[in-house]
């Protein structure tokens, strides 16, 4: 590896957000390793459907504004968000799509050469840039995947597959190094600083978007080194993942497939999103995913109808501006063009996570965060669609750009949380993995009451997760932990905000008549929550 000056950086994870960190290290001369607990690039980035959210030059000739994306966001996020972290992602949105193309992502485009852009919920302009049509996070994975080992090739970067961090080292209360498992071996990297760039925490639901590597490991590994965790009671749930019980390998169809007309149906053909929000169902997510899961409750199937888009826009449309869900429908048996397809809210996102400034910074020295692991504050309450990618790859350039010239003991400023701290736990009685999805969807799903949640409290606290294999037991770890963090954030938060819905809250009552279901009222209050694990 050829020897550069400056720190030495160690990179977690490989999505979008880590890939994006490696290439702007070697772009600034910075010594930089990648580890990754699969191969490079596996993860959740390569499977977002939706698009990059961004406001280009050309997004302005249409009418459209840097501000009208921060507002937007800011409105999806039920005011809870950041405004100078929402403004900084929305101004640095077409510098970003430009090094993009440096490294060879070919966004669609007209035959004029201008982007095609797509509309998605809660969005008031057509912003979204896509890459072959459905398969935009395998796109972007792609090119920057292949730029990454283009760099390793020539000896500007580090890459260690298929080693999971299961530890950060500190000395003289600096952090110093990572331990890992690799090919069953626990061994440790020194580094001057680390980027957490792990991915969500999907595997913690027994229906999620994600794939199975999604284990929450950035939180635990932040939470065991005393990091403030924040926001932790927000959790996105997509509001169409194809029934994975009748079609397991189906996945999820894009809202877009709705910014392009399809609507949601019951079993009898009644339309039910016009009567919820006047968006109907370009509606936010939350809103959207609350309303299917209340007709389920309400003893409904839900469906997602394209007919009549396939027969506006003429034979073929479907298949070609959805390419890779259409094939995934057809090797379900499936056809959006010609059947209504029987969908449920499933989890999707996670807009809590480690907390940190705008430049990376966690509460612990040394220690960054970017993706969906990191809670910026940019989400708000409820994820804005398509803004994931942007806001991964902004923060995470902003976070290497930090890491290379903060100066030993730079953290974020926590002094304004709240935090809710969380008991030793007791471990008196073993958690399998299957044991918490069934819990966390029980209770931490798309509704949510103070009864269930004390009753999920109670058991994490007495409980002790078990695994086969020390990869296993790692991971259910971090999502046991990660479940705690959870809870206790829901707990704290007695009424409905964005993502977070309370059945027992005077607002989630009213919501839920609204909905067709009903759940007795208790007692509200009302607190800002934000999570810190500790004596995990």
């Amino acid at each position: 590896m050829t020897k550069t000056t400056g720190r030495h950086l160690v990179i977690i994870g490989s999505g979008v957000a880590g890939l994006s960190a490696a290439l702007e290290a070697v772009r600034l001369g910075s010594q930089v390793t990648v580890l990754t607990k699969d191969a490079l690039g596996d993860g959740n980035s390569k499977l977002a459907q939706g698009g990059l959210s961004a406001v280009t030059v050309q997004g302005v000739a249409a009418g459209d504004s840097v501000q009208a994306h921060v507002a937007d966001t800011l409105k999806a996020g039920a005011g809870h968000c950041g405004v100078n972290a929402v403004q900084l992602m929305c101004a640095a949105a077409g510098e970003l799509v430009a090094t993009l193309e440096d490294y060879a992502v070919n966004f669609d485009a007209n035959a004029d050469g201008s982007y095609q852009l797509g509309l998605e919920a809660a969005h008031s302009a057509h912003r979204i840039l896509h890459v072959d049509g459905d398969a935009t996070g395998a796109g972007l994975i792609d090119a920057l995947r292949q730029a990454v080992r283009l760099a390793h090739k020539a000896g500007q970067l580090e890459i260690i597959e298929y080693a999971l961090a299961n530890g950060l080292e500190f000395a003289d209360d600096q952090l110093r190094g990572v331990s890992y498992l690799h090919d069953d071996q626990e061994l440790v990297l020194e580094t001057d600083a680390v980027l957490l760039a792990t991915g969500g925490l999907g595997s913690l639901f027994t229906a999620s978007t994600n794939p199975a590597g999604a284990t929450a490991d950035g939180i635990g590994l932040a939470a065991r080194a005393g990091a403030v965790i924040a926001d932790a009671e927000f959790i996105q749930f997509h509001p169409t993942l194809v029934d994975p019980l009748k079609y397991p390998q189906a996945g999820m169809i894009s809202e877009a497939v709705r910014g392009e007309g399809a609507i949601l149906v019951t079993e009898s053909g009644d339309r039910f999103m016009p009567a919820i929000h006047e968006l109907a169902e370009l509606a936010p997510r939350d809103v959207v995913a609350r309303a299917i899961h209340g007709q389920n409750l309400a003893g409904h199937r839900v469906f997602l109808d394209a007919r009549a888009v396939e027969q506006k826009q003429g034979a073929g449309f479907l298949t070609r501006r959805f390419p890779s869900i259409s094939a995934r429908l057809k090797a379900a048996g499936l056809d959006l063009a010609a059947q209504p397809i029987e969908v449920v809210a499933a989890q999707h996102y996670w807009m809590g996570g480690i907390h940190t400034d705008t430049k990376g910074r966690s509460s612990v020295p040394g220690l960054y965060a970017a993706g969906e692991c990191a809670n910026t504050m940019v989400h708000g309450a409820n994820r804005l669609a398509s803004n994931s990618l942007l806001e991964a790859m902004v923060f995470a350039r902003q976070a290497v750009r930090a890491m290379i010239t903060d100066q030993a003991g730079r953290v974020c400023d926590t002094s304004q949380l709240q935090l809710s701290e969380l008991p030793p736990a007791k471990n008196d009685a073993p958690l399998e993995l299957h044991q918490l999805q069934t819990l966390a969807s029980e209770h931490l799903g798309v509704h949510r009451t103070g009864q269930g949640l004390q009753s999920l409290r109670s058991v994490l606290e007495s409980s002790a997760p078990v695994a086969q294999g020390r990869r296993e037991l790692a991971e259910l770890t971090n999502l046991w932990i990660t479940a705690r963090i959870i809870t206790q954030g829901a707990i704290r938060r007695t009424s409905s905000l964005g993502a977070h819905h309370r059945l027992d809250a005077q607002d989630g009552q009213q919501a839920a008549i609204r909905y067709g279901f009903r759940l007795a009222q208790t007692k509200r209050s009302d607190n800002r929550t934000q999570s810190k694990e500790i004596n995990a």
